[in-house]
């Protein structure tokens, strides 16, 4: 990246606003943002992502009623290097913001939504407000790319995927490890953990069960410790 710009004018973007010479900033929440909020002026510089690698950077060159044109200065593409997906059962409130900004932060991939036997909340679908948690997490820590948040789904369904799954339990006895890079889910259980039935069924289906050490952390705290050991 060419410039050292605060948070603050870091934005993620849509492929769409950006062009061969310049991205144009339509009428619309970021818009207002960058006007209202933080009152940038022609000749501000700033950063965008476009949530697939791109980063660009440029200075503000017009501003009307209706769009901010910034010309492009600088574009750069960032490769995918996280092996890592996030599949975490899903947890109430402000403890489910806190691991959908610190899985951002830290690079996964890709963030799944569990719900398991245990699980109090049960939202059908995804909220709309995790991917602009998701969105403003990525802007504050300048990643290029945005994790997917996929579909809400069973314990079930992750474990039949082909990836290494790789579930924290206090019940297991073989500790976390990095011991490669390839591609791995981390499962993580509700406060509660997961039952014996869903301990059974993980190794029934190949995944290993493994321990981050003597204490009982929470289920957020979790995330965030085997992600941070398996270097995303």
């Amino acid at each position: 990246m060419s410039m050292d710009l605060p948070n603050a004018r870091q934005f993620h973007i849509h492929p769409s606003m950006v062009g061969n010479e310049a991205v144009s900033v339509p009428l619309g929440p970021l818009y207002r943002q960058m006007m209202s909020v933080l009152r940038l002026s022609k000749g501000d510089a700033v950063r965008f992502f476009d949530g697939l690698g791109t980063v660009i950077d440029g200075t503000i060159a017009h501003i009307s009623k209706d769009a901010v044109l910034v010309r492009i200065e600088n574009r750069a593409a960032q490769t995918h290097s996280s092996h890592l997906t996030l599949a975490i059962a899903i947890l109430k409130n402000d403890r489910m913001r806190f691991v959908l900004e610190k899985a951002t932060e830290l690079g996964v991939k890709e963030i799944i939504p569990l719900l398991t036997e245990r699980v109090v909340k049960r939202p059908p679908q995804v909220p709309p407000r995790w991917n602009i948690i998701v969105k403003e997490a990525a802007e504050q820590s300048g990643r290029a790319w945005l994790p997917a948040i996929a579909p809400v789904q069973t314990l079930e369904h992750v474990l039949e995927r082909p990836e290494r799954r790789l579930l924290m339990s206090t019940r297991a006895v073989t500790a976390l490890e990095n011991p490669d890079r390839n591609e791995a889910i981390v499962i993580i259980g509700p406060e509660g953990g997961f039952t014996e039935q869903e301990l059974a069924a993980a190794e029934a289906h190949g995944a290993s069960l493994l321990s981050l050490g003597p204490y009982q952390f929470r289920a957020d705290t979790a995330a965030i410790v085997a992600l941070a050991r398996l270097g995303t």
